[in-house]
């Protein structure tokens, strides 16, 4: 049973090592490069929308079902991978821009929800509008701070596939002195039991 348990242990702890080390220096790769990585990014999506695109218009040129809305739809998405495939930086300096409009949208909302709880005497919703405000505040930067955005997640993502990386070598390395600490007392025992 014992003997089960430390094989088991040992399987986990190479496997967990293994994504550690993938972590730490996908981390750095996200920390050094953010740029690159983003266009990499932009490029692996602009390929799977290429794909996407094409056997959407195949299967509607085989398939008689909804012929032409089902290939204008295809070829939307096939010419948007083109093009993300041909402009990756133009492609990812996107992505903060929607995210801002979405935020930007999301927080007028919200914005009119608490003005209608301060008409209903709801309580707290000075604190609504303080979240609304900054809300459309985070969206607005996300708008007018793209590139700068986009690169400091890309550095907070480094940051915790790092952090992910080392926390698991540390449990490892618990783990691994609490096998030595079991396998020492093992070890005694049999000696006790080999004097008996």
């Amino acid at each position: 049973m014992l003997d089960n348990l430390v094989e088991k242990l040992k399987s986990i702890r190479l496997h967990i090592t293994a994504t550690a080390l993938a972590c730490v220096i996908l981390g750095f790769i996200f920390l050094i490069w953010p740029s690159q990585v983003t266009s990499l990014i932009a490029v692996a999506v602009g390929v799977l929308l290429i794909v996407i695109g094409a056997i959407y218009v195949i299967s509607k040129l085989i398939n008689q079902e909804n012929k032409f809305s089902g290939m204008l739809v295809g070829f939307v998405v096939l010419i948007l991978g083109v093009w993300i495939l041909l402009n990756p930086s133009s492609a990812k300096s996107i992505i903060p821009i929607v995210i801002g409009v979405v935020l930007v949208a999301s927080g007028v909302q919200e914005l009119r929800l608490s003005f209608a709880a301060k008409h209903v005497d709801a309580s707290k919703w000075g604190w609504m509008i303080a979240g609304s405000v900054i809300t459309i505040v985070f969206g607005i930067i996300c708008i007018f701070a793209a590139f700068e955005i986009l690169n400091l997640a890309m550095r907070l993502l480094g940051l915790f596939l790092i952090y992910d990386g080392v926390s698991s070598m540390v449990m490892v390395r618990h783990v691994n002195v609490a096998e030595r600490v079991v396998d020492s007392v093992v070890t005694k025992e049999e000696d006790v039991d080999d004097f008996i």
